[in-house]
């Protein structure tokens, strides 16, 4: 009987011809945004275990980098501000969850990231509703594809740092993380170009 039922074809001569190579573009690292959402929704996809590495990584630089920040924003305001309070509870949290050690296990190793992503996700919030105003950093996270969140301090009076700000946060408002780095890009080029030290 030939290896091909009901064609004819014993399956001599055939010889397989591999699709032409087109030409790949690297794919662009997702930002922190979207390695968050990936976290928090990780029960929904299982990701590869070296995948799963990388996200715990990328998680925890987040967390410490953005704690630090976040704590900075609200040390100058009053004992008892419930802005103050509410910041300093998402801090504490978050640096709980940095205590939590993966165990021997892939499954283990899921819950971390969830919990991970879980903590970086309110330190996220907090970070874009404190809009970091105590001085003009740059968050910068290992492997990030961009440089991190830009805030402008209070008193600065640059129409256009303001209005990019401004985009940036109705972007992120309508859960579009490429507007919103596009935004900060932009932000993070005119800062250089027009506000660089003489």
């Amino acid at each position: 009987m030939p290896p091909y039922p009901l064609t004819g074809n014993a399956g001599e001569g055939l010889t397989r011809v591999p699709p032409p190579q087109l030409p790949t573009r690297p794919r662009p690292r997702p930002g922190i945004e979207e390695e968050i959402r990936e976290a928090v929704t990780v029960g929904q996809h299982l990701p590869a275990p070296a995948r799963a590495d990388v996200l715990s990584e990328r998680l925890l630089a987040y967390i410490r980098v953005t704690a630090a920040a976040v704590e900075a924003a609200v040390g100058g305001r009053p004992a008892g501000d419930p802005v103050r309070e509410d910041a300093l509870a998402v801090v504490r949290e978050a640096r709980a969850r940095l205590g939590l050690t993966a165990g021997d296990g892939y499954v283990s190793a899921i819950i971390r990231i969830r919990s991970l992503g879980r903590g970086a996700e309110a330190l996220l919030e907090q970070q874009q509703l404190l809009r970091i105003t105590t001085a003009e950093t740059s968050v910068a996270v290992p492997h990030a594809s961009d440089a991190g969140v830009i805030a402008i301090g209070a008193a600065e009076t640059c129409t256009t740092c303001h209005e990019l700000v401004e985009k940036r946060r109705e972007s992120q408002a309508r859960n579009d993380w490429a507007a919103s780095r596009e935004a900060n890009g932009r932000l993070e080029e005119h800062r250089h170009a027009d506000h660089a030290p003489a």
